[in-house]
């Protein structure tokens, strides 16, 4: 037989049954994906354009235009101190001061 003295105590009121605690490692997981949406965020002010959405660009020198996700080429986040930043558009890579001509499709 269990002995109730060795029970834990758990407080079964109706109110903390609506605020289970949370996991840690889901928490940092929301932390980083807020901290990577801001830094996204940040570039595409400071570069003057549109990362993870479908957008149709022209480059300088080039006479077609090419369609699609418009994605960094390296999963780091460049520096503050980036004069540039490098993209890729399906197989196709180049610095945001080539694009000639951006606009966001979706």
């Amino acid at each position: 037989m269990i002995d109730p003295q060795n029970q834990l105590d758990f407080n079964f009121s109706a109110d903390d049954l609506l605020e289970f605690p949370r996991d840690l490692g889901e928490e940092g997981w929301f932390q980083f994906h807020s901290e990577q949406r801001q830094a996204m965020q940040q570039l595409e002010r400071r570069f003057g354009v549109v990362l993870n959405r479908r957008v149709r660009l022209r480059l300088n020198g080039r006479d077609e235009d090419y369609e699609g996700r418009l994605l960094l080429d390296s999963l780091l986040i460049p520096s503050p101190c980036d004069e540039r930043i490098r993209l890729r558009l399906g197989r196709i890579s180049f610095d945001n001061t080539e694009i000639e001509y951006l606009e966001e499709l979706d």
